[in-house]
C-alpha cells in the first residue's frame, strides 16, 4: 500500500508531505496506481521548480519512499503559489485514494479544506 502524509502548519499551510510504499495494483511497470501516485507527486515539485523557480527539501530512498519538506518563504505571493500547486497535488492523490483506497491512503493533518470526487 502506498501512505501519503501530509503535514500542516496551525494555519493550514502544507509544510512537508511523505509518500511511502508501493501499491500492488498489478507488477512492476504496469501499476497504474504507482504511476498516478508518482506522476502526481514529481509533476507537483517540478512544476514548483519550473514555475516558481523555488527549490524544495527533496529526499528519496526505498520501497517508494518520497519525502518533500516545504522552505519559509518571505515572500506572501510566492508562498500563496507553492501552497496552490501543493493543495492540488493533494486534491489529486485523495482522487486517486478515492477510486483506489485499498491501494493508496492520504493522511492530511490539519486540512481545513475540503474536496469532493468527480
Amino acid at each position: 500500500m502506498i501512505k501519503a502524509q501530509v503535514r500542516r502548519t496551525d494555519a493550514g499551510d502544507v509544510e512537508s508531505f511523505t509518500i511511502v510504499g508501493h501499491a500492488g495494483y498489478a507488477e512492476r511497470g504496469q501499476d497504474i496506481v504507482c504511476a498516478a501516485v508518482s506522476g502526481i507527486s514529481f509533476g507537483a515539485i517540478n512544476a514548483i521548480h519550473s514555475l516558481l523557480d523555488v527549490e524544495l527539501g527533496v529526499e528519496q530512498g526505498k520501497d517508494g519512499y518520497l519525502r518533500c519538506l516545504v522552505p519559509h518563504f518571505e515572500d506572501v505571493e510566492t508562498h500563496q503559489r507553492v501552497q496552490l500547486l501543493l493543495d492540488g497535488m493533494i486534491a489529486s492523490l485523495q482522487s486517486v485514494a478515492f477510486e483506489y483506497g485499498q491501494f493508496v491512503s492520504i493522511n492530511d493533518q490539519n486540512n481545513t479544506r475540503r474536496w469532493t470526487s468527480c
